[in-house]
C-alpha cells in the first residue's frame, strides 16, 4: 500500500538486529496499563522490545485510529522476529523513538504491545497523531480479507480503550479519514468503521459485559439496610407503577407489608399511583383498593402537596421512574413535594434510579423567566444528565426551589450504576413510565421529537401509532423525498427510513400518513433536540410550509423550551444553524455545576 510504515517484505527479513540503550543520566517515564484478563495481550517484554532511548513529549488519548500494515503478510512469519525487525528500522531509518503504533494485530488475532501508549505515534503522512492511540493490523486490507478473531480482537482492545480514555465513537476512525493521502486501513477493514459495525459491536460487547451485574435501586438499598430511616416515622410514598424492585414487586406493597415501616398515605402524580390514568388527565382523591390507605393526588386541584396533606406523615419518600428530560413532569411533582416538605418541617427520601439517557448527555438551554411551567419548572438544561437523586441534590443545596426552599433531604443511592450506563445495561426490568414511553429507548426519541409533538394538528410523531415519538408523519409528506432531505442532512449517529401508517387514534386517525421513522444507532454520538428542528428545517425547504405559525401552539411550545428565544430565532430563516448556539449557551456551566452533585462515576 502507498505511504505505509510497514515498507517492502525484504526489510523484516533482513533487518539486522539492531539495539538501543538508554542514555546515562536520563529516565523515560513508559506507561504501562493495566489490561482485564479477558484481553490478552502480548506484553513488549515478551517479544524483545528494546527500551527508549530518547523521549518526546507526551499526550493525552482521546481519539482511536485504525492502520492496516498494507503489506501481504504470509502466516508463517516470525510475529516476534517482524516486530523486532519494525523497532529496529524505525529507530535507525526513520529516526522515530519507536514502532509507530501503540499495538499491532496478527492474523490469528494476538494483540502486542508495542510503543508506550504515553507517546505520539508517528505517521508517513501528513496528519497530527497527537491524541491517537494507533492500532495496525497486519496484512493489506485493500486485497486481503480481514478475519473474525482479527475483528473481534480489533473491537475487545478498542472497546478497552475507549472506556478507559472515555472515548466518544465519533474519534473512532481510520487512518484514510485524517489525511488524502493513503486508503489505510484498506476497504475490506475500512467497510467495518464505515458501516458502524465496529461500534455496534463495542455496544453489543459492553452491554454483555453490565449485564453480568444487577443494578440495585434505591428501594432494594433501603430494604437490605432493614428501611433503617424510616424506623419509628409516619411514612408518605410518591410513587406510580415504575416504583417497582427487581423483581416487579410495587414499592407500595414492600413499604406496606415491612414490618419495620408505618405506611400511612400515598401521593399520585400524572397517571396515578397504579397507573390507572391518561397523560394530562384529571386524577382526584381516592383509596387505594389494595391497601385502603389514602392516595392524594398530585394532579389534580393542587400539583404540590398541601399542609392538610402531610398533616399525618413524618417523612415523604419518593420512588419513581424519570426518563431524564426536563418536559416530562415526574420531577416538577418532586421539586414541589420538596418545597412542601421544606414548608411543612417534613423529611424528603428520594430512592434512586437510573437515568435511561445515561448520566453523561446534555442538552438544550437553562429555562429563562416567564417560561417557567409545570413542564419547565426549574432552572436546568431540557436534558439534565441526572439521576433524580442527583437533581434532588442540586435544587436542594442550589437554591432552584421556589423562594430558595432547602428541606430535609437524604439519597438513597443505587449501587452498581454508572454514568456511562443506558438502562438495557442495568439488568432491571423497564415499566412503562408513561402509556408512550413503552421502551428505554422511548426516552430517547422522546427527547427528539417531543417539542415538536406540543405544536396542534398538524404533524404525527407516532403517538397513536406503534412508533410513539419515532417518527414524522402527514398526508402531504412525500416519505422518500423527506427521507432523502433528512438523511443529507447527515446527522450524527441517526438515519431516518421513508414509512407509511395509519395511526389508531390523535392526530392523523384513520387517515393514511407518509413521512420518515428515526432510527437512532449510535446512542452516544446522536444530538437529540436538534432532530426535530431538522425536520422543520426539510418540510420548509421542500415544501415551503412553516409548521411552527400553523401549529398554533406557541405557548405550550416556548414553555417546554423554556424560552421564546429559539421559536423566534428559528422562524426567522428556518435554519437549525440559527438556534444551535442558544440551545448549547448554558452547557458548560451546567456541567461543571452538576458534577458537585455526581453520586456515581
Amino acid at each position: 500500500m502507498k505511504n505505509n510504515f510497514l515498507i517492502i517484505s525484504f526489510l523484516f527479513n533482513s533487518l539486522l538486529f539492531f539495539s538501543c540503550s538508554t542514555k546515562v543520566g536520563e529516565i523515560i517515564t513508559v506507561s504501562e496499563l493495566n489490561y482485564p484478563a479477558e484481553l490478552k495481550i502480548i506484553k513488549r517484554a515478551d517479544w524483545g522490545w528494546q527500551q527508549l532511548d530518547k523521549a518526546i513529549s507526551s499526550h493525552k488519548i482521546d481519539k482511536i485510529t485504525i492502520h492496516h500494515g498494507g503489506e501481504f503478510f504470509p502466516e508463517e512469519k516470525d510475529m516476534y522476529q517482524y516486530l523486532r525487525n519494525l523497532q529496529s528500522w524505525s529507530r535507525r531509518d526513520k529516526k522515530w523513538i519507536d514502532i509507530p503504533y501503540h499495538f499491532i494485530i496478527d492474523l490469528k488475532g494476538n494483540i502486542y504491545e508495542t510503543r508506550p501508549i504515553n507517546f505520539p505515534g508517528d505517521t508517513n503522512t501528513h496528519y497530527d497523531v497527537n491524541g491517537h492511540a494507533l492500532i495496525c493490523v497486519v496484512g493489506n486490507y485493500e486485497e486481503q480479507i480481514i478475519n473474525q478473531s482479527q475483528l473481534n480482537s480489533l473491537v475487545s482492545l478498542i472497546s478497552f480503550l475507549k472506556e478507559k480514555y472515555n472515548i466518544s465513537v465519533q474519534n473512532i476512525r481510520g487512518h484514510k479519514d485524517y489525511t488524502n493521502q493513503t486508503v489505510c486501513p484498506g476497504k475490506d477493514l475500512y467497510k467495518y468503521i464505515e458501516d458502524g459495525t465496529i461500534v455496534k459491536m463495542i455496544h453489543d460487547k459492553n452491554k454483555n459485559l453490565k449485564n453480568t451485574s444487577k443494578v440495585k435501586t434505591g428501594i432494594e438499598v433501603l430494604r437490605e439496610r432493614n428501611f433503617d430511616i424510616l424506623r419509628g416515622k409516619r411514612v408518605g410514598l410518591v410513587t406510580n407503577p415504575t416504583g417497582v424492585d427487581s423483581k416487579l414487586q410495587s414499592t407500595i406493597d414492600i413499604l406496606f407489608e415491612a414490618s419495620e415501616v408505618n405506611l400511612v398515605a400515598l401521593y399520585g402524580p400524572e397517571h396515578g399511583v397504579r397507573g390507572n390514568y391518561s397523560a394530562g388527565e384529571y386524577v382526584d382523591f381516592y383509596i387505594d383498593e389494595k391497601t385502603n390507605l389514602p392516595v392524594y393526588s398530585l394532579y389534580g386541584k393542587t400539583r404540590k402537596p398541601t399542609p392538610e396533606m402531610l398533616n399525618d406523615i413524618d417523612v415523604i419518600v419518593f420512588d419513581i421512574q424519570d426518563i431524564g428530560t426536563r418536559s416530562y413532569t415526574y420531577i416538577s411533582t418532586m421539586g414541589l413535594v420538596m418545597e412542601a416538605a421544606a414548608e411543612n418541617d417534613k423529611e424528603v427520601v428520594i430512592l434512586d434510579r437510573p437515568n435511561p439517557l445515561g448520566g453523561i448527555r446534555v442538552e438544550g438551554n437553562i429555562v429563562e423567566d416567564g417560561f417557567y411551567s409545570f413542564v419547565s419548572q426549574f432552572s436546568i438544561p431540557y436534558i439534565h444528565g441526572l439521576t433524580v437523586g442527583e437533581l434532588a441534590k442540586l435544587l436542594n443545596d442550589e437554591g432552584l426551589l421556589t423562594k430558595r426552599a432547602k428541606c430535609k433531604l437524604t439519597v438513597i443511592e443505587m449501587q452498581g450504576w454508572k454514568r456511562n450506563m443506558y438502562f438495557e445495561e442495568t439488568g432491571l426490568p423497564w415499566i412503562l413510565t408513561s402509556p408512550h414511553i413503552p421502551h428505554p429507548y422511548s426516552a430517547f426519541y422522546y427527547a427528539a421529537s417531543g417539542i415538536v409533538g406540543e405544536l396542534r394538528n398538524v404533524v404525527s410523531i407516532g403517538v397513536g401509532y406503534t412508533l410513539p415519538f419515532q417518527t414524522f408523519a402527514a398526508e402531504w409528506i412525500n416519505s422518500v423525498q423527506l427521507a432523502d432531505k433528512m438523511n443529507s442532512y447527515q446527522l450524527p449517529g441517526v438515519v431516518f427510513r421513508p414509512i407509511t401508517y395509519k395511526p389508531y387514534y390523535a392526530f392523523g386517525k384513520d387517515k393514511m400518513l407518509n413521512g420518515v421513522q428515526i432510527h437512532i444507532l449510535d446512542f452516544e454520538s446522536v444530538e437529540l433536540m436538534p432532530i426535530q428542528f431538522y425536520f422543520l428545517q426539510a418540510v420548509n425547504e421542500l415544501y415551503g410550509k412553516n409548521i411552527i405559525i400553523d401549529g398554533r401552539n406557541d405557548d405550550m411550545f416556548d414553555k417546554v423550551l423554556g424560552t421564546n428565544k429559539i421559536r423566534e430565532l428559528f422562524l426567522k430563516r428556518q435554519r437549525v444553524d440559527d438556534i444551535l448556539p442558544y440551545l448549547k449557551k448554558d452547557l458548560k456551566n451546567f456541567k461543571e455545576l452538576s458534577k458537585k452533585y455526581y453520586l456515581y462515576d
